[in-house]
């Protein structure tokens, strides 16, 4: 069966304040929002400067703050109460993800790491994915359930869909397919999986069709007409 594992990383959390930093189109969320966290004499470096560059100034700008250890020591504490939470759940949750995508989830094991910006990106070619160490545990668990459903879905249809719609088509369908964890995952997650604002029209069209008949290879052919009208 396969599983999840958590970790932090310092390089990774540089990683993740850079790729926020550097894009503005977030889906409809207030960019500045969500970069408030990042000083404003380094958010002006980390947009002028070349990615890799911009990443070792946060690397050290992280490895020499004064709140360094004490980030370490709520990170572990936390990572700690993740796993055991999702352990709870984490064979139902992969069963139920197999079953509702009609294939089965395709490699063993899954990193999540943490980070200290406030959103979640993910890496989709190694197959790891973030939490924001600033949310619930309720929160955490939704996020880790929806970053591995975006993994099975570009897995096994990301192909597919790339013949009918443009890469920021399939984008925003992947990211609008979340509304599944609200309507058959609802039993294992206490924070409900909202999406971006942009996409809120889509998962309400989507979830009408796909109450109809619950056949996702059928579903995703109906999912990918209504994408291409918008």
């Amino acid at each position: 069966m396969s599983k999840v594992s958590f970790y932090y990383d310092f390089k990774k959390d540089a990683w993740s304040w850079v790729l926020i930093a550097r894009d503005r189109n977030l889906w409809g969320l207030d960019w500045r929002k969500q970069v408030i966290f990042i000083p404003d004499h380094l958010l002006t470096q980390v947009i002028k400067k070349d990615k890799r560059t911009a990443e070792a100034l946060v690397y050290k700008y992280l490895l020499s703050h004064p709140k360094k250890k004490l980030r370490q020591l709520f990170i572990k504490v936390e990572a700690q109460d993740v796993e055991k939470s999702w352990r709870k759940i984490e064979k139902t949750f992969f069963k139920r993800l197999e079953e509702i995508t009609q294939e089965p989830i395709f490699i063993d094991n899954f990193k999540c790491y943490f980070t200290s910006g406030f959103m979640c990106p993910y890496n989709e070619k190694d197959k790891w994915f973030m939490v924001s160490m600033w949310h619930s545990l309720p929160s955490q668990t939704t996020t880790i359930c929806h970053e591995l459903f975006h993994f099975q879905f570009l897995h096994y249809y990301k192909r597919y869909c790339r013949q009918f719609l443009s890469k920021e088509k399939t984008e925003d369908l992947k990211e609008a397919l979340t509304f599944l964890l609200n309507t058959d995952f609802d039993d294992l997650l206490l924070c409900e999986d909202i999406g971006y604002p942009s996409h809120q029209h889509l998962r309400s069209k989507l979830r009408k069709i796909w109450e109809q008949d619950k056949n996702f290879k059928k579903f995703l052919d109906k999912a990918i007409k209504i994408v291409k009208e918008l």
